[in-house]
């Protein structure tokens, strides 16, 4: 099968992780049925980060194409850079902030796969958890 990346098909997260999440191929595709991977792209705008999280029975992959951040996984800080890669199984903690001034554009692999809907949801449910925390 045959896949782009096509940014019109992009869930736009608001603040305060203002980023744009692409999927790619997912795991409710409907012209392959037994994947044991989904791939999507994650843009995040300059200064954004993403909640420290993990995932209970996910490995995923984050791939660094563009820009510049620190990636965090298991507690230990690391230099998010073009053709650098970071890993976390899953229950280990992770988080990536954008410390450049440009977009940082990330390909992520999940293995299990992912849905398009499910990385919507997680995603606003972190929005409002977030949200939530600053009315306190």
């Amino acid at each position: 099968m045959y896949y782009t990346y096509d940014p019109k098909n992009s869930i736009r997260i608001p603040a305060p992780f203002n980023r744009a999440i692409t999927p790619i191929f997912m795991g409710d595709d409907d012209k392959i049925t037994d994947c044991a991977f989904s791939v999507h792209m994650t843009e995040w705008d300059p200064g954004c980060t993403i909640d420290v999280h993990s995932h209970d029975t996910q490995t995923e992959a984050m791939y660094c194409i563009s820009g510049t951040g620190v990636a965090m996984v298991d507690g230990v800080e690391y230099p998010f850079v073009p053709d650098s890669m970071i890993v976390a199984p899953p229950k280990v903690m992770h988080q990536i902030t954008n410390t450049g001034t440009e977009n940082l554009k990330v390909l992520c692999i999940f293995s299990s796969p992912n849905t398009a809907k499910g990385l919507r949801d997680r995603a606003m449910a972190t929005v409002e958890e977030a949200l939530k925390a600053t009315e306190k």
